[in-house]
């Protein structure tokens, strides 16, 4: 029984947070981005990172997958963690000898890459929990109904379902490269390589164009227009609005505790 009861829970979480409101989701999920964001104190951005972990395993992520989603903006992140340690002047941890050049990495710029790391870590996870539980269609509907410009509802639509459309491109350039027996060098450097790939995105970009064209014209055909027909949205009940509030109550106590002001009356 109690095992029974044990593998019921995580499932009857991962229900709940799919019924919760797309729009209390993205308004309570921003809205913890932009307090956490605020916080300058490693425990207590660890701490929201955690509790976002946990929601998005919850979802029914796998730890794997999570992993890989977060491993993805480790490219736009990563050399500014790196650099942050040898650039924020303060106490010298310790240097590193690269003959001409030694850098020594600091106390402050070493507090200073964990804060942004931790920020960045809280905003992916918070936002694997938006996606992984609600649907991209319920999220734009969300987005319209917020009274968010439907200019931007509509580059966000188009651009999501697009993506995929122009991946099939590109699989079938690389096809037609490989029929007319084109092997690539060991590095970007190698010329005809370099050459190649940039013949590739050009080409890309042409047909992009023009297949836009094309699919622009076919829309204007079965009239297709920038308006935005009248929503018959339904309110969010009382359990959506106060788990949107807990998700927001727990960053406040986090930003209230970090700046004492809790802490003062106890």
């Amino acid at each position: 029984m109690c095992t029974a009861a044990h593998h019921e829970a995580p499932m009857q979480t991962e229900k709940s947070l799919f019924k919760v409101d797309p729009r209390v989701k993205l308004v309570a999920i921003f809205g913890f981005v932009a307090v956490v964001s605020s916080l300058t104190s490693v425990p207590f951005l660890a701490a929201a990172a955690g509790m976002m972990a946990a929601l998005a395993l919850a979802t029914g992520i796998a730890p794997g997958r999570l992993l890989g989603r977060i491993a993805l903006v480790l490219p736009f992140t990563g050399f500014i963690l790196v650099l942050l340690p040898f650039v924020v002047p303060g106490q010298a941890v310790f240097s590193l000898n690269l003959g001409l050049l030694s850098l020594s990495a600091t106390d402050q710029g070493l507090d200073r890459a964990a804060i942004l790391s931790l920020r960045v870590l809280g905003a992916v996870l918070a936002i694997n929990v938006l996606t992984a539980s609600t649907s991209f269609s319920d999220l734009m509907r969300a987005l319209k109904e917020l009274r968010v410009p439907g200019v931007f509802v509509q580059v966000l639509e188009f651009t999501f379902r697009y993506i995929y459309v122009l991946g099939d491109e590109v699989k079938r350039m690389k096809v037609a490269r490989k029929a007319r027996c084109f092997s690539e060098g060991r590095t970007l450097l190698d010329m005809n390589t370099f050459r190649t790939l940039g013949n590739l995105v050009g080409v890309l970009f042409i047909r992009s164009w023009d297949r836009g064209e094309r699919i622009y014209s076919a829309m204007l055909s079965r009239g297709y227009s920038s308006e935005e027909r009248p929503s018959t949205a339904v309110r969010p009940g009382w359990a959506d609005i106060c788990w949107g509030m807990g998700v927001l109550a727990v960053a406040a106590g986090l930003r209230l505790f970090e700046s004492g002001t809790l802490t003062g009356k106890f």
